[in-house]
């Protein structure tokens, strides 16, 4: 429910954890194994040489300096910024208003989400069907969307927990006046957990 991706983030942290994974074995068995400490070694001063030559003949101008070192910086330059933009966008999706009429005869009307959502709050956060709810609001293609999420009791029928909350968001729908999107996540219990989502429109 937020601008970010969440196959992008599982993905970058799926490989981000497997390439420690191997760098952690590989620098454990150069370690601990004295065969594989000796072919490091050797490897090492291979790739050590091979580098060299490498900075060799490939001088920038007359510097007398590779142009693979500032390639080099400038990519890692690049990818620190978009780790920046990536890390930036973490969270973001919530919204302030849930309801903003364009202005009429009578005025604009402005809904802000805190309104609605401690309305629903103490509405859903009542009943004892729930162990626990939260309500938030999110932006989804430009459209405030309410998130209500509750945990149920063990034995409670998931039908009968989104029957709740839909009251609960007709109601609150009834006094503003406006339909309101809603997205009820539904958790707890050993119906709910093999229960998807509901979407309320």
């Amino acid at each position: 429910m937020n601008s970010t991706n969440r196959g992008a983030n599982r993905l970058l942290i799926l490989l981000v954890g497997l390439l420690l994974l191997v760098v952690g074995a590989g620098a454990a068995a150069v370690v601990l194994v004295p065969a594989l400490r000796d072919a490091g070694k050797d490897i090492g001063g291979r790739l050590t040489e091979q580098m060299s030559a490498w900075l060799a003949e490939t001088p920038l101008g007359d510097t007398g300096v590779s142009w693979i070192l500032p390639a080099i910086l400038v990519l890692v330059v690049v990818a620190i910024i978009l780790l920046i933009v990536f890390i930036a966008r973490q969270g973001r999706g919530h919204t302030g208003i849930v309801l903003d009429e364009r202005p009429s005869d009578h005025g604009r009307t402005v809904v802000e989400s805190s309104v609605a959502q401690q309305m629903l709050q103490e509405v859903v956060g009542a009943r004892p069907e729930f162990v626990s709810s939260h309500v938030s609001t999110y932006r989804v293609r430009r459209t405030p969307v309410l998130k209500v999420s509750v945990t149920c009791r063990r034995g409670v029928s998931p039908r009968d927990a989104a029957m709740i909350v839909e009251d609960a968001v007709v109601a609150l729908d009834e006094l503003l006046g406006r339909q309101l999107p809603a997205l009820v996540h539904i958790s707890g219990g050993f119906r709910s957990r093999v229960t998807s989502t509901t979407r309320l429109q």
